[in-house]
């Protein structure tokens, strides 16, 4: 017995996290090898039994590097080689000039976000504000040249290459429009416009002047998007059924408002993550919700249909906390995604991946949660805008303009905005219940009712128009001879 607890006690702890650092430049993982039977135990020991162990305890985790190929410093400390930390690797790519319009807290996030790419491949160069006191305070922090308080005179600046857009939801495609009319290539944070119809039109002048544009759909290009769709793709959940996706944080009435609803807020992260599992058009939406009394959105239930009975349940809400997590599920198996707007980690039944944010030790404050993770965003603007290509596979026009439709369905149907207004179509069976004939005269009342006869012997109807005599309407008498 002795002997026993002194083993247990010397034992190495197999609870830990377990980071593997990832040597290849495409993101995959190197699965920690099992025992022998290929099992792992419900507290993540090897070679045990799998028992009841579900997708919600611990258990070990794989670490993931981005993507894109990062080269590591290293150095000589006698006879002992210091491995410095992992950096990205530079190309011979001339450097994308950005300029941020107007700046805010998203716009600061994005700085943020550039400063742990090479400075030879992103410079922000121009910045705008309502306020020069604002633009000056963004400029200086950012190290930023040219400071503007209009856009007009930001789209003029000759040293600008893309923009990066980030105001209230409803400005949206006017400045779109505003820097395309200037030959600037354009990354607009979501959505890229109100409705489908502008979306459309801002699509056709992205083309017709050969410009890049891309709405910011920023989670399609963190590494945990990329290994899910990987994940898929190998078959390993085997058929997809279902996705679940909740969303909920309470909002101001009043900011919301200026957002375009919770829908267009938030409602939007579900539905792409649902078109990037099952990669088709949904055959049907169906939608309920709370509208306020300013026709705006505070909470929605979405549900896509997709064929061979494949679902999406996406809840929102600007009222109350929801659990903020998605869920993929297959026939043969799950993966769960914490924050999934802004994954940094994949759960599965057997090990939770996990996909550290880079910026090493150093790394730069955000406002808001996982940001630095437009990083990999800012690098595919590049990569696209180096190939000449005019949208990403990441988040196609194609996407935004399905996006755009499935938005105009909800919003129709909920009765948010310009939905609100609509033209009543009649009810005409209420109307006919509701007619009552104004007769003065009782005898004319009378006459009125009998005026329409049929003929039961040639199924024929009489005529308003047609005068009858009281002769003519009694039945005949025929005597028998």
């Amino acid at each position: 017995m002795f002997k026993l607890i002194t083993w247990f006690k010397s034992r190495p702890n197999k609870l830990g996290v377990r980071c593997y650092q990832n040597r290849l430049p495409t993101g995959r993982a190197t699965r920690p090898s099992c025992g022998t039977d290929g099992r792992r135990s419900r507290f993540g020991f090897v070679g045990g039994d799998i028992g009841d162990h579900n997708m919600w305890r611990p258990r070990p985790r794989e670490l993931h590097i981005n993507r894109f190929p990062c080269a590591k410093t290293e150095s000589k400390a006698g006879s002992k080689v210091v491995q410095g930390e992992a950096k990205w690797a530079v190309d011979e790519g001339p450097t994308l000039r950005w300029g941020i319009a107007p700046v805010s807290l998203m716009a600061d996030d994005f700085a943020a976000a550039l400063s742990v790419l090479p400075e030879q491949h992103h410079r922000i160069v121009s910045c705008v504000a309502a306020y020069q006191s604002h633009a000056l305070a963004f400029a200086d922090r950012h190290h930023v040249e040219n400071v503007y308080t209009s856009f007009e005179d930001l789209a003029k600046c000759p040293n600008v290459d893309v923009v990066y857009i980030s105001p209230l939801n409803p400005q949206h495609s006017e400045l779109c429009h505003l820097m395309l009319n200037h030959d600037k290539h354009v990354l607009c944070e979501k959505p890229l416009c109100m409705t489908e119809e502008q979306v459309t039109k801002l699509l056709e002048k992205a083309r017709a002047r050969g410009l890049f544009l891309m709405e910011g759909m920023w989670p399609r290009c963190v590494p945990a998007y990329h290994y899910l769709r990987h994940q898929i793709l190998r078959n390993r959940l085997g058929e997809l059924k279902h996705v679940h996706c909740t969303l909920g944080l309470p909002v101001s009435q009043g900011r919301l408002s200026l957002y375009g609803g919770v829908t267009s807020d938030f409602g939007v992260y579900g539905m792409q993550l649902a078109l990037w599992v099952f990669r088709e058009v949904p055959r049907c939406l169906k939608v309920s919700g709370k509208v306020n009394a300013d026709h705006v959105d505070v909470a929605a239930d979405i549900e896509l249909c997709f064929t061979r009975g494949k679902r999406a349940f996406i809840e929102v809400s600007s009222e109350k906390k929801l659990s903020n997590q998605a869920i993929i599920h297959g026939k043969d198996g799950s993966i769960k995604m914490n924050n999934y707007w802004c994954p940094t980690r994949l759960i599965t039944e057997e090990v939770d991946y996990e996909f550290p944010l880079p910026g090493g030790k150093q790394v730069p404050p955000t406002h808001y949660h996982n940001r630095l993770g437009m990083c990999y965003e800012a690098e595919e603007v590049r990569n696209c805008i180096l190939k000449g290509s005019n949208e990403s596979d990441d988040f196609s026009h194609s996407e935004s303009l399905l996006l755009a439709n499935l938005m105009d369905t909800i919003h129709a149907e909920l009765g948010v905005g310009e939905f609100a207004i609509r033209k009543q179509v009649p009810d005409l069976q209420r109307q006919i219940e509701e007619v009552q004939d104004v007769v003065a005269d009782p005898e004319e009342l009378a006459s009125e009712t009998c005026r329409v006869l049929q003929d039961v012997s040639t199924c024929g109807t009489l005529e308003p128009n047609q005068k009858e005599k009281p002769d003519q309407l009694r039945p005949k008498v025929i005597e028998s001879p």
